[in-house]
C-alpha cells in the first residue's frame, strides 16, 4: 500500500481509503438522482448495487494499493461529503488512472473537488508516473469540466462514453 494514498489531508478535508462500513454513504451519494445526473449508469437503484460498486472499489485498493477515497470535512469527522481519487481503468485498450470526484449537493461550489483532485494528481505523478491520468466528463457537466480545466488538465479528445458525448481530459 502507498501510505499517502491510504490516508491524507488537505487544509479542509480528510481523504481516506474506502472501507466496508462506507456502504451507506456510497448508496446515499451514488443513489441520489441529483449527484448522478451526468453518470452514464444513472443513480444506483439499490443498496445491493451500492454493495457491488463498493466491492469493485475495495478490489482496486487490494490489487493496486490506490483507489477512490471517502472525503470527510476535518471539522466534522465522520461526515462524508463525497468520493474522489484515482482508480485503474481500461480506456480504449489502455490502462489509465481515472480521476473522479462526486460530492453531495450541499458541498457543491465549495472548491472541494478541485482541492481533492489536486492531491490525487500529485500522488499519482509521484507514485505512478508511467500511468496516464484522465478525467472522462460528460460535455453537459459544466462544473466538472471547469474543475478539470482549473487543474490544468488538457482536453485530449471527445468520445462516446456509454452513450454520452464526453471529453477525455489528460493530466500533463
Amino acid at each position: 500500500m502507498i501510505q499517502d494514498f491510504e490516508r491524507t489531508t488537505t487544509e479542509r478535508l480528510l481523504l481516506r481509503r474506502l472501507q466496508e462500513s462506507d456502504l451507506d454513504a456510497v448508496f446515499e451519494l451514488h443513489g441520489d438522482p441529483e449527484t448522478s445526473r451526468f453518470s452514464p449508469s444513472g443513480p444506483l437503484p439499490s443498496k445491493e448495487a451500492a454493495r457491488e460498486l463498493l466491492e469493485l472499489w475495495l478490489g482496486d485498493w487490494a490489487r493496486h494499493g490506490v483507489g477512490y477515497w471517502v472525503v470527510e470535512r476535518l471539522e466534522a469527522p465522520g461526515t462524508v461529503v463525497g468520493f474522489s481519487g484515482v482508480r485503474h481503468k481500461e480506456l480504449e485498450g489502455q490502462t489509465v488512472l481515472n480521476l473522479a470526484y462526486r460530492f453531495r449537493p450541499q458541498a457543491w461550489g465549495s472548491g472541494y473537488a478541485t482541492e481533492v483532485a489536486r492531491v490525487a494528481l500529485l500522488l499519482a505523478r509521484k507514485h505512478l508516473p508511467s500511468v496516464p491520468v484522465v478525467a472522462i466528463i460528460s460535455l453537459e457537466n459544466a462544473p466538472s469540466l471547469r474543475v478539470a480545466e482549473r487543474l490544468g488538465m488538457r482536453r485530449d479528445r471527445l468520445i462516446d462514453y456509454h452513450g454520452f458525448a464526453s471529453a477525455v481530459y489528460l493530466a500533463e
